[in-house]
């Protein structure tokens, strides 16, 4: 609960959070969800296909309400209710396995409770799914398509939901469960339910060409070896804790076991996975932990005194070291030069950027200035448009040869682009603003840029 309350008083921007806001407020504005033609980039070859519009909304709505206060409150609610559900879901189990389950939901789920970003959505959908699989109630099956409908809206993640709905499914029929038709009925009830979007089938398309293993370009995407050892020592805690209740409760059953394996894997191979890891073995696992039988009526109630004694506690502690946030923070590692961006305040045309700055000039620019990239990648780019612009700051001649040929007005680039940076000045540019960690390089026929005076406020959204 400490690390849970301490994940939902701490927010930081991650390089999205600008898109998700712009397009939920474009949305809410036009009351549209497909647009024919993108405002925001230049290099845009394909329609804009925002599988995770409703959390784009639902952002939108908060912000409007009440500002960034409004977001920092939706993103502390929706990274509570994992741990909530767990806590809930685990109330008559024994004291100590009860908090070990509660801990590792928390604690699992700290890499999704520092930002705000759809994934919440498909941490809490992921465990409220496991819960039905393993009910053995019709009616709680039943749930399901509803479920699988507002997910499919919210974020792509809902592949997962169902790939544990399929293995559930094929059980049931292997075993000739009684529940085998309900179980296949409710599956494909589901299935259509995901057709339920602005998309309808081409929401399937394209999530059967884009998710793959294999994107080890995105940091997020690579295997937990090369991603720090936060993920390593969550990764590795998840596998403890399937240990340890195998050796006290006994070995989980074949389709727990398959499921379990079968998530270790695909964490290890992609770190984003890895809380999604702990919520599914807490959820599932914890069906064969037996009730406390010694629980009276009245022990149930003291317990749950102290339970509420312990989370408030937890929460002090974590409030005392936080305190109250007093905006969105911008991290250093990822947030872009804000110094150097404000320089490009009120030109127009076209600006070729970094990745993880793209949806930051959007907000700010667009759509009088429009950027090269950003990090919509594949629902708005091909692959062709991501590794030519993705070449341009690595001074590749890929991607040299792209800016030759689009010319553009504006060059916003990382300082360590120096390749690229002496292109531009070989080539008709001159590089009117330069800091430590980027530079704007100008097109010589335009007008010179003025350095910004004011002071950042590392916030968001921004200077």
């Amino acid at each position: 609960m400490f690390g849970i309350g301490f994940g939902a008083l701490s927010t930081i921007a991650d390089p999205d959070l600008w898109g998700h806001l712009r397009f939920g407020l474009d949305i809410i504005a036009s009351g549209h969800v497909r647009t024919t033609a993108d405002l925001y980039s230049f290099t845009a070859d394909r329609p804009f296909l925002y599988h995770e519009w409703l959390g784009g909304v639902v952002m939108g709505v908060a912000y409007r309400v009440g500002g960034t206060w409004g977001l920092m409150v939706l993103k502390a609610f929706l990274a509570i209710i994992p741990a909530a559900l767990a806590w809930s879901a685990l109330k008559r189990t024994q004291f100590a396995w009860r908090w070990f389950g509660v801990a590792l939901v928390s604690w699992g789920t700290l890499a999704l409770a520092f930002t705000l970003r759809p994934q919440l959505w498909t941490a809490i959908a992921l465990f409220v799914v496991c819960r039905v699989l393993t009910s053995g109630s019709r009616r709680a099956l039943w749930s399901l398509p509803l479920l699988f409908a507002a997910w499919a809206n919210l974020h792509g993640g809902w592949i997962v939901g169902g790939a544990l709905l399929a293995v559930w499914t094929t059980k049931a029929w292997l075993e000739r469960s009684s529940q085998r038709w309900h179980f296949l009925l409710v599956g494909i009830t589901s299935l259509a339910a995901t057709l339920l979007t602005p998309y309808g089938v081409d929401l399937w398309m394209f999530l059967a060409e884009t998710v793959r293993l294999n994107r080890n370009d995105i940091s997020e995407w690579s295997p937990i070896w090369r991603a720090g050892p936060g993920f390593s020592i969550m990764w590795t805690a998840t596998i403890t804790f399937v240990a340890l209740s195998w050796r006290r409760w006994g070995r989980p059953t074949g389709v727990l076991l398959f499921t379990l394996m079968s998530c270790a894997y695909a964490s290890a191979r992609v770190n984003r996975l890895v809380p999604l890891f702990a919520i599914v073995s807490v959820a599932l696992i914890s069906r064969q932990w037996p009730n406390d039988r010694s629980l009276s009526h009245y022990r149930e109630k003291m317990r749950a005194v102290l339970d509420g004694t312990a989370v408030a506690m937890c929460l002090l502690v974590a409030f005392a070291l936080r305190g109250i946030p007093q905006c969105i923070s911008l991290d250093h590692d990822t947030a872009p030069d804000t110094v150097a961006a404000e320089a490009l305040r009120g030109a127009q045309g076209r600006l070729v950027t970094h990745f993880n700055w793209g949806e930051y000039a959007l907000w700010h620019f667009g759509p009088a200035l429009r950027v090269s990239i950003d990090g919509r990648r594949e629902t708005i780019y091909t692959s062709t448009t991501i590794e030519e612009q993705q070449a341009i700051p690595e001074g590749l001649e890929r991607g040299l040869k792209a800016l030759e040929r689009i010319t553009p007005e504006y060059v916003w680039l990382p300082s360590s682009a120096t390749t690229t940076a002496g292109w531009l000045t070989n080539h008709g540019y001159r590089i009117d603003i330069r800091t430590k960690r980027s530079y704007v390089a100008v097109r010589a026929d335009l007008p010179r840029l003025s350095a910004w005076a004011g002071t950042t406020s590392g916030c968001f959204p921004g200077p």
